[in-house]
């Protein structure tokens, strides 16, 4: 069990980081989206101001080119009419066209470095968009997964501990079914083994007696012997029937309780009352039967301890849970002794009645005082589907 306990730590481990490195991620991928789109606002910003600028100077270009091509028109006329324009005039002209022409070719630099800043503002707006886009659809895929991994995670820690349950679970049957073993060991050796061993001496004495020619006393042995061995017979069936209560499943749990408790009267002379609260409905096999077996051994714990002269049974259905209480007017005890027995796992009634309850997700309590009697409760829970047939 350990190895598997292990395995599954280290998985939910590796999810947990797993999990823990996509937050960081996302985190920094997020970063990295609002870091572009602040970039892209600042770029078209910048993109939109030369745009304008841009703009201006092709209006600048345009007004240079036409008073260009005005003083060409000018030169053009000076040097065909020369004779009607002075050195100075034709001097002025020159002057004015040279001038004209240095301002047209910055204006069409500064407008051709505008294009090309232009461009490249706008690839770079572009790239920065696609960046942007893409960072916050990763983002929403990283959440996704995360979404998924969470739901994993929840899911592995759900089969872990119903892993854990079952195992839990499987170990309380086995312990269980162990202490039922020990306890059957123990009414057998106690009971019919000590009495058919007392027999089997008494046959011996029997056998003496008839070799010894003294018929009469052998007889009167031997009729001792049989009631002696009807006694053990009965003992077994008591503890066949201990062991495979077959009316339980034809008569019910309540019925079978009754009858237990009438036997019990009837071998015991203690008194006994039954109340029954709600409605009788069949459970489930596994149920029924923990609950009875409890019932079983709360009341041998009684006959044998409590010396009560009265013992009551109360059983309860409910659309959530089964209980049973028995309590009597016996002696009682001191329950810190009781407890002392469970923890050194000596009291194997007791430990049996709460794996039987523990196996089917019960609990079992008990409450005694030396003088006060005692009260044993056990409560199961039921599935909604438990119920099935109404008595």
């Amino acid at each position: 069990m350990g190895s598997k306990l292990l395995s599954t730590r280290t998985l939910e481990d590796i999810l947990n980081r797993t999990l823990g490195a996509l937050e960081d991620g996302r985190a920094q991928i997020h970063d990295v989206a609002q870091a572009a789109r602040d970039e892209c606002r600042r770029t078209e910003v910048l993109f939109q101001a030369v745009q304008a600028e841009m703009a201006e100077a092709i209006s600048d270009v345009e007004a240079l080119t036409a008073r260009f091509a005005r003083i060409k028109l000018d030169l053009f006329e000076s040097n065909k009419n020369f004779q009607e324009y002075s050195e100075q005039q034709k001097k002025m002209i020159y002057e004015e066209a040279a001038q004209a022409r240095e301002a047209l070719t910055a204006a069409k630099e500064r407008e051709r470095l505008l294009r090309v800043r232009r461009d490249n503002l706008e690839q770079t707006l572009a790239r920065l968009q696609d960046i942007a886009a893409k960072a916050e659809r990763l983002v929403s895929q990283v959440g996704v997964a995360l979404g998924f991994l969470s739901n994993s995670i929840s899911d592995v820690n759900q089969q872990i501990e119903n892993f854990q349950a079952r195992e839990h679970a499987g170990q309380e049957l086995v312990k269980g079914q162990e202490i039922e073993r020990r306890r059957m060991a123990s009414a057998l050796h106690d009971g019919p083994v000590q009495d058919l061993a007392n027999v089997m001496v008494q046959l011996e004495v029997c056998e003496r007696l008839h070799e010894a020619g003294r018929h009469s006393e052998a007889l009167e042995n031997f009729a001792k012997l049989k009631s002696a061995t009807q006694a053990t017979i009965g003992q077994l069936r008591g503890i066949i029937y201990d062991l495979n209560p077959m009316t339980l499943d034809d008569l019910g749990l309540v019925l079978t309780t009754r009858n237990g408790l009438n036997n019990f009267t009837k071998h015991t002379g203690i008194q006994t009352d039954f109340v029954l609260l709600g409605k009788e409905v069949r459970l489930d096999n596994q149920v029924e039967m923990a609950v009875f077996r409890i019932i079983q051994e709360s009341l041998n714990n009684c006959r044998k301890h409590a010396n009560p002269g009265s013992v009551k049974v109360t059983l309860e259905f409910s659309d959530r849970y089964i209980s049973a209480e028995v309590r009597d007017d016996g002696v009682g005890f001191d329950m810190t002794t009781v407890q002392a027995k469970l923890r050194s796992g000596k009291h194997y009634g007791l430990l049996s009645m709460q794996s039987r309850a523990h196996v089917l997700g019960g609990s079992v309590q008990m409450h005694s005082e030396p003088g006060k009697g005692t009260r044993m409760l056990v409560r199961i829970p039921l599935s909604v589907d438990e119920g099935v047939t109404n008595s």
